[in-house]
């Protein structure tokens, strides 16, 4: 018998249920009864725990975000650390699940560290319901924001499981000892019964007579308000991580997209942004840092060319790099941002190699967050969600229910990030139009402030991935043989068009593609 071995291969001394033995880090052994009467706030502070964890591995840089950028022409590399290579390379291969290979870990990590995030929600949520205390340091009783805070983890990570998998399980109470069983639960419940806790975590929060987020989060600045509009905004971004293709988003209906509108209408009305970043302990984009810093004088993970091509007003740049021996050019664009963002590098740096494809070369790295965080800009503050994002998911709403005047005033509107920052010129109401002005917008702007699944999500459902992508990523083999599931995958031009167990397409069709999807307005 295993437990949760489905789950993780590794359970922390937090998800030891109540009659057994609790091991600290004295060579003494308690009961959890026990462990409650030294450490009264337990719950508090495994709430806070499974917060930090939950949130940090939302911007997981070398695995997820990596992959899901290069897969989405967002990030470009021919570097092999965690075979990223291998998530670039054109014509797209298929992934690679083996336990022998170095690229597992960029599909392992998500399923890993939110499985374990939302398991020690799981037990601080099973210890409130038989009646734990739900107290503070101080003893001050704080139930009703532990519970939100639980429940909000159970949104987090059950959600990032359902935009990133095609399967799971959905755990929502303490299994106990269990034995290894198929994965029962598709994306779409996965992520409904995310939306469901964020619900829940809303709820709790109106009950609550206050909420200071970084009492359970150092740096991570949010009073109950604040706390509930971030909920809206992850409620509207994983439920418009549903559809795996633009079939499917269309097939969701207005009902459907209406409810992420109302979502995203009661989400951010300003970036979420940390307090300045004051060491370890506190909220850090991961990302943010890892896919900006330079080696050599060159970025380590470009962005794509794709960039570029999309803000270059000339319609001289090219949607792939030369094969021949020519170096490009600094892009003209109107757009203002792009230059306070990105940053043009003659140098290419020892991860882009001609002899493994010249096409994959770029001549533009990230500069928006600096090394973590662009202190001119935000003062040293953390990325946590941008307001842009809830936006774009307001006007995309709005695009699928038909409503196409609806979404191009959302686009135009004087507060939006493309008109007050970026100077640019009216979006028509046209689908074309507004399809490609959001693809633009998550391409520029989100970025990698969009956490793992970033401008991919949007891809995804508009069928903009190049063929052969894989939509999603499948279960490793590493959880698959504690099952009786055999070993599956996603992606590769050969499988172009593969369906998934669901009926969802699994890999992308030889019609799916970004490049001569630019429109000029």
């Amino acid at each position: 018998m295993k437990k949760l071995l489905y789950i993780l291969l590794l359970i922390t001394p937090l998800l030891i249920t109540g009659c057994h033995k609790m091991q600290f880090d004295d060579p003494n052994t308690f009961t959890l009864n026990e462990a409650l009467a030294i450490t009264p706030d337990y719950y508090f502070k495994v709430a806070a725990s499974s917060l930090n964890s939950a949130m940090f591995w939302s911007n997981d840089a070398i695995y997820s975000t990596t992959g899901f950028g290069l897969l989405g022409d967002q990030t470009t590399t021919h570097n092999g650390s965690y075979r990223w290579i291998d998530f670039n390379v054109e014509p797209r291969i298929a992934l690679n699940t083996a336990d022998s290979y170095n690229g597992q870990s960029v599909m392992y990590a998500p399923y890993q560290f939110f499985y374990q995030a939302n398991l020690d929600a799981v037990k601080v949520i099973t210890g409130l319901n038989a009646g734990k205390p739900g107290v503070d340091s101080k003893g001050v009783s704080r139930t009703n924001e532990v519970y939100a805070i639980a429940h909000l983890v159970q949104g987090i990570s059950q959600g990032f499981l359902g935009a990133t998998y095609d399967r799971g399980i959905i755990v929502d109470q303490d299994l106990g000892v269990a034995t290894p069983q198929a994965y029962p639960n598709s994306y779409k419940e996965m992520i409904e019964n995310a939306v469901k806790h964020l619900d829940m975590a809303i709820g709790f929060a109106n009950q609550a007579t206050s909420i200071t987020m970084a009492e359970f989060y150092p740096g991570v600045v949010a009073d109950k308000a604040q706390f509930i509009r971030f909920a809206n905004s992850l409620a509207a971004r994983f439920l418009a991580s549903i559809p795996r293709d633009k079939a499917e988003a269309r097939a969701l209906g207005s009902t459907f997209w209406n409810r992420v509108y109302t979502y995203a209408k009661a989400g951010l009305t300003d970036d979420f942004t940390t307090a300045p970043y004051a060491g370890s302990g506190y909220y850090y984009n991961y990302s943010t840092y890892y896919l900006s810093f330079l080696v050599s004088g060159a970025p380590y993970l470009p962005v794509d060319i794709k960039l570029a091509y999309f803000a270059d007003t000339t319609g001289t740049y090219p949607d792939a790099y030369p094969t021949d021996n020519t170096v490009l050019g600094p892009v003209k664009t109107n757009d203002a941002r792009f230059a306070t963002y990105f940053q043009y590098y003659a140098a290419f740096g020892g991860y882009l190699d001609a002899s493994l494809g010249r096409y994959m070369f770029s001549n533009y790295g990230r500069i928006r967050w600096g090394n973590g965080a662009n202190a001119a800009m935000y003062s040293n503050r953390q990325v946590i969600m941008l307001k842009e994002e809830v936006d774009l998911l307001r006007a995309e709403a709005l695009f699928w229910t038909g409503d196409l005047s609806g979404a191009a005033a959302e686009l135009n509107a004087p507060t939006s990030e493309r008109i007050a920052k970026g100077g640019l010129r009216q979006v028509p109401a046209t689908e074309q139009a507004i399809s490609y002005a959001l693809h633009y917008e998550y391409a520029i702007s989100i970025d990698i402030g969009g956490s793992n699944i970033g401008p991919f999500g949007y891809m995804r459902r508009h069928n903009l991935l190049q063929p052969g992508s894989p939509t999603q990523f499948p279960i490793t083999q590493n959880q698959l043989r504690l099952t009786s599931v055999q070993p599956y995958t996603f992606g590769g031009i050969e499988n172009a068009g593969k369906k998934g167990v669901w009926g969802e397409t699994g890999t992308a069709g030889t019609d799916w593609g970004w490049k001569g999807t630019k429109v000029v307005f």
